[in-house]
C-alpha cells in the first residue's frame, strides 16, 4: 500500500512547481520559457501525459465541480474542490488517458474508484480530460 504525503508536503510540493472533477489538465516542461507545442490532432502517450502533469498544480472546471489538483511525481495527487474541500488521491497515464481514484472525505464519503478518461490537448496550455478543462495554475 502506498503511503500519502501530508498535506503541507503537498502544499511545498506546489510552492516548490511554481480539486476534484474526476479528471482534468495543461502545458508541458517546467523550466523558464515557453512550453513544448502539441499536436492537437494525436493521442498524447503515456509518458507525455505523465511529463504534463508530474509536479505541478492544476486548475480544473467541470460540469459539477471546479477546483486545483497536484499531481505529484509518484502517482499520489491532492484535489482542493471549491467549495467543498480535499481529498488525497491516486492518478496514473495510459496512451491517450488519464486515471484517478480519490480516498473518502467529507464531501465524497465513499471515495471514487479509478476511472480512465480521454485526456488530449485542446489549446495552448490547456487540456481536455473527460468533461473537464484543466490549466496550469502556476
Amino acid at each position: 500500500m502506498k503511503k500519502y504525503r501530508t498535506l503541507p508536503s503537498f502544499l511545498g510540493l506546489a510552492a516548490a512547481a511554481v480539486a476534484l472533477s474526476a479528471c482534468a489538465l495543461t502545458g508541458g516542461g517546467g523550466g523558464g520559457g515557453t512550453e513544448p507545442t502539441v499536436d492537437l490532432n494525436r493521442t498524447l502517450t503515456a509518458a507525455e501525459i505523465h511529463k504534463i502533469l508530474a509536479g505541478k498544480s492544476w486548475r480544473f472546471v467541470g460540469p459539477n465541480n471546479t477546483g486545483t489538483t497536484i499531481y505529484a511525481a509518484d502517482g499520489t495527487s491532492l484535489v482542493e474542490v471549491d467549495g467543498k474541500g480535499t481529498t488525497k488521491g491516486h492518478w496514473e497515464t495510459r496512451d491517450g488517458q488519464l486515471c484517478e481514484s480519490f480516498e473518502p472525505s467529507a464531501f465524497l464519503p465513499g471515495g471514487v474508484p479509478l476511472g480512465c478518461y480521454p485526456f488530449g490537448a485542446s489549446g495552448v496550455n490547456t487540456y481536455q480530460v473527460g468533461k473537464a478543462t484543466f490549466t496550469l495554475a502556476s
